[in-house]
């Protein structure tokens, strides 16, 4: 930030949004080891966010299209 790239900032932002997304992630499947049950997951390739079961319109994160997120095999 200080250095004004912006691409950087940029990235470490996204990267700091989508981490929190999947720590929520982790701790659900955690919580639900015995009940976990199959669902789909959807993932931006702009800036790695993961959305469970359906893709959005657009990424939370970085706004990118519904195209960009990808499901996940």
């Amino acid at each position: 930030k200080e250095e004004g790239n912006k691409t950087a900032e940029r990235s470490f932002v996204f990267a700091n949004e989508v981490e929190k997304v999947h720590a929520e992630l982790y701790q659900n499947a955690l919580d639900n080891l015995d009940g976990l049950e199959e669902a789909d997951y959807y993932v931006c390739s702009v800036c790695g966010m993961t959305v469970e079961d359906e893709a959005p319109d657009s990424c939370p994160v970085c706004g990118a299209q519904a195209s960009a997120l990808l499901k996940a095999d």
